[in-house]
């Protein structure tokens, strides 16, 4: 059963009150007690004072001096009384004792003062109804005044409460707000205090998270952008089989009105497209596509890409094949391409922003640590969807990649440092200086990425060499490993989509056909040296950058 909430207002100005009340009542209870003390002494002494006049005079004077004094009342006694209040006779056992005594009643109306007189004792009996009503006056005063006191505190105290409860509650609300996804909203922050500094170093963690989330946002318009303008229908399902993502295709093809949020239909007679996602989610699934003919006139092709460990979500793309052939082919490539190259990029966005959201951001160090990854990651997520683009772009016959001079020495250094090698296997690079080829930066760096990083995998002891030279008026980009090496029968398909050899089981068989599509979109060629035990080495043939002089003007 989960805990009430007590708002901080009310637990903290219960506290202030209950300090108040308690401090006032300590105050009322001296105050009160030192006054009555002291009108006390004062009867008392008044009261001695009375009963010493009337033994300097003696017995004869009494009668005078209680006449005179009215409210005064002398005896003299031998023995100790039998009779009589008992403050009486405990002022009489006093004086005979040789002791003089002097007490007044509990309301302060009567004091009784006994001395020693020649054996005998001398009890003046005095009756000060001043007194007591001083008592009551001054007992009553110090009730009301801690009463007010109390009352004061009270209202003080919930004030203060509500103030410090209000402070909180504005750093609550824009904490909220940041949880809630809106880093608009500005913090306040009028005094200097602990509690301004708070807000002022929470208000500038915001502005940072706002300026990191905006980028990032910018990243993710910029790839959903790209998702809703393929000719493929793409999805991305949970465990439950909830959409999460559904580009404008994957709404005409599945029923027009899918929205983030729905559960995944049924759209087709004969093909449960629920059960063929639910084993998306089974640890041993694969990539698996098949063709799906509801009726004579429509045709689909469905890929579906299991989720990883690092992910909870299945990714299906859905392909209308009965439109454009050799086009839709082309892109029905692209997104399988897309998805299998950016899934690195992009686990390691979701990764840092979740560790952020979790707690991170609260650190400067981790906070600019995983925004650092996050910047480097959306770099390369962007260079990966231009390589996309211009590749899908060339295979569907609508334009030639852009070629351009490239040095080879800077960019195998770029693609071995972003490597991540097994412990101890070293990544080298033998490159000449100045050496350039005719070539599309972004898909050559996309080819020998996929070549390093698959190197660097099955690697696990040796090295990693990326090494470039001339070779037969061409130039060799090679990418060498000393990992296992391939059989035969593995190198006579390795290069085929969706192909899994002995050395990628848990891979998707994507990477080495991407690729052979790159280097055939620049004009090059791909070779392949290996056997087992033995290491690989996969060779890139391009042409030299010529140098392109101007003639001068005759």
């Amino acid at each position: 059963m989960p805990r009430p909430f007590i708002g901080v207002r009310w637990w903290l100005g219960v506290a202030f009150a209950v300090v108040a009340a308690t401090s006032t009542a300590i105050v009322v209870s001296q105050f009160s007690d030192r006054s009555e003390n002291a009108f006390r002494r004062h009867g008392q002494v008044l009261t001695l004072a009375d009963a010493r006049s009337a033994k300097r005079g003696g017995p004869a004077n009494f009668g005078r001096l209680e006449g005179r004094l009215q409210n005064v009342r002398f005896r003299l006694v031998s023995t100790a009384p039998v009779a009589g209040s008992p403050l009486q006779r405990k002022a009489v056992l006093a004086a005979l004792r040789g002791d003089e005594f002097a007490q007044g009643t509990a309301d302060g109306g009567t004091f009784v003062a006994a001395i020693p007189d020649h054996g005998r004792a001398l009890v003046a009996v005095s009756r000060l109804p001043d007194v007591s009503e001083a008592i009551d006056t001054v007992n009553g005063e110090a009730l009301r005044a801690g009463v007010i006191a109390g009352v004061i505190g009270v209202i003080v105290g919930l004030l203060l409460a509500q103030l410090i409860a209000l402070r909180l509650r504005n750093l609550n609300k824009a904490t909220e707000a940041i949880a809630h996804g809106d880093f608009e909203t500005p913090l306040r922050y009028r005094f200097r205090d602990e509690f301004g500094t708070l807000a002022r170093n929470f208000d500038r963690m915001r502005r940072q998270l706002r300026r990191s989330f905006q980028r990032l946002e910018a990243e993710r318009d910029r790839l959903r952008l790209l998702l809703e303008r393929l000719q493929e229908g793409v999805l991305t399902i949970d465990q439950d089989l909830v959409v999460h993502f559904a580009n404008a295709e994957a709404r005409r093809l599945l029923g027009g009105r899918l929205r983030e949020g729905d559960a995944l239909p049924e759209p087709w007679l004969g093909f449960g497209l629920r059960e063929f996602a639910q084993g998306l989610f089974d640890e041993r699934a694969t990539v698996t596509q098949v063709h799906v003919a509801p009726d004579e006139q429509h045709a689909y092709g469905v890929v579906g890409i299991p989720s990883q460990p690092e992910t909870d979500w299945a990714l299906l793309v859905v392909d209308d094949l009965t439109e454009q052939e050799r086009r839709e082919l082309a892109e029905r490539e692209f997104v399988s391409n897309a998805a299998h190259e950016l899934r690195t990029p992009l686990t390691t966005i979701i990764g840092a922003v979740e560790v952020l959201q979790a707690g991170a951001k609260d650190d400067p160090a981790e906070r600019d640590r995983f925004l650092a990854h996050i910047e480097r990651e959306s770099g390369r997520l962007a260079r990966l969807a231009r390589a996309m683009l211009t590749l899908a772009r060339a295979h569907a016959g609508q334009e030639q990649p852009r070629m351009e001079i490239v040095e080879v020495g800077p960019l195998l250094r770029e693609v071995a440092a972003g490597l991540q090698p097994h412990t101890g296997v070293s990544v080298d690079v033998e490159v000449p200086d100045g050496l350039t080829v005719d070539s599309n930066r972004d898909l050559l760096e996309q080819a020998l990425r996929n070549l390093g990083e698959n190197a660097a995998k099955h690697t696990v002891r040796g090295s990693v060499v990326l090494r470039a030279h001339v070779e037969g008026g061409r130039v060799a980009v090679e990418v060498e490993d000393s990992g296992p090496g391939m059989s035969a029968e593995v190198q006579r398909h390795v290069f085929d989509r969706f192909y899994r050899g002995e050395r990628d089981e848990l891979g998707f068989g994507l990477g080495l056909a991407i690729v052979r599509e790159s280097v055939r979109t620049l004009g090059g060629r791909i070779e392949l040296d290996s056997s087992p035990g033995q290491g690989t080495v996969f060779r890139i043939l391009l042409a030299p950058a010529r140098v392109r002089e101007e003639v001068p003007a005759a």
